[in-house]
C-alpha cells in the first residue's frame, strides 16, 4: 500500500464518520489520508447497523445533528443509489406502561421544534401503514424519517472523497498516534509513517486504544447487536419500525431488516478491561443488566496479559473476526414483529450477523476537538444510533481539523463532561 508521507488531516476509521470527514475535508481542497484496517470501508459498525436513518426518539442534544444528516443524506442521493427511501418511522407501542416513555418522547420532539412528530391510535397508524393488521395500541410517528442501505451510503461518501483527491487505504493499521510538543504530528501505520497537521480518530471501539498512545482515556464498552435480513416479500411497508422487542425495515428488493428494537439485549465479552472503568460502568450494568447477555473472553484476556496492558494498539486485529449473532434473539424478533404485522408469519430469514457497537456510558457520542495534543480529533461511542449522523459528523469533524472549531453545537458531546457525574441514559440501545 502506498500512501503519501505527508497530508492536511489523516483520518483513522473507514466507517460512515471516516468516510464523511475525508469527503468533507478533500473537498475543501485539504490533502487527505484515510487508512483503516479492514479490507473495505464499513465492515464492523456502520455497514452492519439497521439503515433507520431516523430523528425521532433521540437525546435532545443530538435533534439538530440528525435533523441536519438527514437533509445530507438526502442531498447525496442525486450522486448515487443507496436504497434511500423517505418513509417516515413508526415507534409501536404494544403495552399500556410503554405509552408514558412515547408520551415523553413526543414531548421532547416538540420541544426541540419537531412539530411534525404525533402520537397516534392504532386506526390512525393503519392508515399508514395497512399491513399493521395485528394487535397494538398505537405509535410515535415521524413522517420525515428515513432509511438506505449502510454499507451502500457509506460506500457514497468513500468515492466521494477519492473523487476529490483523497488517498484511500484499506489493509492498513494504525498502531500509534504521534506527538511533539503537544501537538499531534504524524500517525505511524502498519505500512509506515504518515506525517500529518491534524488527524480524526474515528475508529469506532478500537478508538480508546488509539487514544491512549497519548496518554487520553475514554470510556467505551464494546457490545455486539445481533440482526437478520428475510428472504423478500411484497412490498408492504416503507417505514422504518421500532417497538421494545422488535425493530425493521422493507429494503426496496423486498427483504425486511430485523433488529431487536427498542433497549434491545446485547452481547458483552468481558476482559480486564472492564475493570479500568468500572465506576462508569456498573451503574449502568445494574440498571440494564437484563439488556446484556455476558460472556467472559478467555482468549482476550489471555492477549492482555501477554502484552501487559488492556488498551494497546497490539490488542486491535488487523481484521476482526464475524461477530456472533444471537439468533433466538433476533427470531423472536421476527416474531414479534409478526404479530403486528401478519404477512411476515412465516417467512424465512437468509442472512444473519452482529455488529460492534461502541457504548458510552451516557448513551451519548464523544465529539471532542480539544482532548490531547492540538489538532486531534476524536469521535466515538455513537452508542447503537450514530449512522444516521455520519454526514453531519464528517463536517464536523472538517470543522476541528481545519478550522479548530465548528459552529455547530457539540458541548454535550465533550470527553470532559465524565469528569463529574455520569448521567445513565434511558434505555440500552
Amino acid at each position: 500500500m502506498n500512501l503519501p508521507d505527508t497530508a492536511d488531516v489523516v483520518v483513522i476509521g473507514g466507517g460512515i464518520t471516516g468516510a464523511a470527514t475525508a469527503a468533507a475535508a478533500a473537498a475543501r481542497n485539504a490533502s487527505v489520508v484515510l487508512i483503516e484496517k479492514e479490507t473495505g470501508p464499513a465492515r464492523e459498525g456502520s455497514g452492519r447497523a439497521q439503515g433507520s436513518l431516523r430523528v425521532q426518539g433521540r437525546h435532545g442534544s443530538e435533534f439538530p445533528l440528525a435533523q441536519e444528516a438527514l437533509r445530507l443524506w438526502a442531498e447525496a442521493v442525486a450522486e448515487a443509489d443507496f436504497e434511500f427511501v423517505r418513509g417516515g418511522n413508526l415507534y409501536f407501542c404494544t403495552s399500556e406502561d410503554e405509552l408514558p416513555i412515547l408520551q415523553h418522547l413526543v414531548s421532547q420532539a416538540h420541544t426541540a421544534g419537531l412539530a411534525e412528530v404525533q402520537l397516534l391510535d392504532a386506526d390512525q397508524v393503519r392508515e399508514i401503514m395497512p399491513c399493521a393488521t395485528g394487535p397494538f395500541l398505537g405509535a410515535m410517528w415521524s413522517p420525515v424519517d428515513a432509511q438506505c442501505q449502510p454499507e451502500k451510503g457509506t460506500e457514497l461518501y468513500i468515492r466521494r472523497a477519492e473523487k476529490s483527491g483523497a488517498h484511500i487505504g484499506f489493509g492498513v493499521k494504525a498502531t500509534r498516534l504521534v506527538e511533539n510538543r503537544g501537538r499531534i504530528v504524524a500517525v505511524d501505520t502498519t505500512v509506515g509513517r504518515v506525517h500529518a497537521g491534524a488527524v480524526v480518530a474515528a475508529a469506532g471501539v478500537w478508538t480508546p486504544h488509539l487514544a491512549r498512545t497519548v496518554g487520553l482515556r475514554i470510556p467505551i464498552m464494546a457490545v455486539i447487536m445481533s440482526e437478520l435480513e428475510t428472504r423478500p416479500v411484497e412490498p408492504l411497508f416503507q417505514q422504518t419500525i421500532r417497538a421494545f422487542g422488535f425493530g425493521a425495515r422493507q429494503r426496496p428488493n423486498g427483504r425486511v431488516v430485523v433488529s431487536a428494537g427498542l433497549n434491545a439485549k446485547v452481547t458483552h465479552s468481558v476482559t480486564l478491561a472492564d475493570l479500568s472503568g468500572v465506576r462508569y460502568w456498573l451503574p449502568r450494568a445494574m440498571s440494564f443488566r437484563n439488556n446484556v447477555k455476558v460472556a467472559v473472553d478467555i482468549a482476550g484476556i489471555m492477549r492482555q496479559l501477554r502484552h501487559r496492558s488492556v488498551l494497546s494498539t497490539d490488542l486491535v486485529p488487523h481484521e476482526s473476526p464475524e461477530p456472533p449473532c444471537d439468533r433466538p434473539l433476533v427470531h423472536s424478533a421476527l416474531d414479534r414483529l409478526a404479530a403486528v404485522v401478519p404477512d411476515l408469519k412465516g417467512v424465512a430469514p437468509v442472512r444473519y450477523w452482529g455488529g460492534l457497537i461502541d457504548l458510552t456510558p451516557d448513551g451519548l457520542p464523544v465529539i471532542d476537538g480539544q482532548v490531547g495534543p492540538d489538532g486531534l480529533t476524536v469521535i466515538t461511542g455513537l452508542s447503537g444510533h450514530g449512522f444516521t449522523l455520519g454526514p453531519v459528523l464528517g463536517e464536523i469533524a472538517c470543522d476541528l481539523a481545519l478550522n479548530g472549531h465548528t459552529n455547530r453545537d457539540i458541548e454535550p458531546f465533550r470527553l470532559s463532561r465524565y469528569r463529574g457525574k455520569v448521567s445513565q441514559p434511558e434505555m440500552m440501545i
